[in-house]
């Protein structure tokens, strides 16, 4: 059984990837990449990270 990589797989949704494209890439279901993105809530995570990287430009 493979190891999921949530962390390499939390890099391409940030670079705007979906689901299935995260599972292609990572070789895993689309479900496992969308049962991570519910449970360590990436949508907030990524608006984090947008709002940090807009204020740290100014």
């Amino acid at each position: 059984m493979k190891l999921f990589d949530s962390k390499k797989a939390f890099e391409y949704y940030c670079k705007e990837l979906n689901s299935k494209e995260i599972a292609k890439l990572l070789d895993c279901s689309h479900r496992t990449v969308q049962n991570y993105m519910s449970a360590e809530n990436w949508k907030e995570k990524r608006k984090g990270l947008n709002i940090s990287k807009s204020l740290s430009r100014d």
